[in-house]
């Protein structure tokens, strides 16, 4: 792929499951979200369609991705820490 300057930005909301489960395939391959938006969006317009078949997710691939993505919610929360004084952490305001 040639060099080229990456100034558009594009925004998209997606479940926050499939955007973990996706992020941890592509680490396994090395890339992230953005190379492989890219990606797709360079094979759509050389192909003039969308470059793979469309298909759903089954009940059951859909449950295993929500239970990973709330087992690691789960012990990031727990990996938060409070001050020494076991006090809860002061959020600043935007007014601060």
């Amino acid at each position: 792929m040639s060099l080229v300057t990456r100034s558009a930005i594009l925004q998209a909301r997606v479940s926050p499951e499939i955007k973990y489960a996706s992020e941890k395939v592509l680490k396994g391959l090395g890339l992230n979200l953005t190379e492989v938006i890219e990606m797709f969006l360079r094979r759509m317009v050389h192909d003039q369609g969308i470059p793979f078949d469309v298909v759903a997710l089954s009940d059951t691939q859909l449950a295993q991705i929500t239970d990973e993505y709330e087992r690691q919610l789960h012990i990031g929360k727990t990996r938060r820490r409070t001050p020494m004084s076991g006090q809860p952490r002061r959020t600043r305001s935007k007014r601060e």
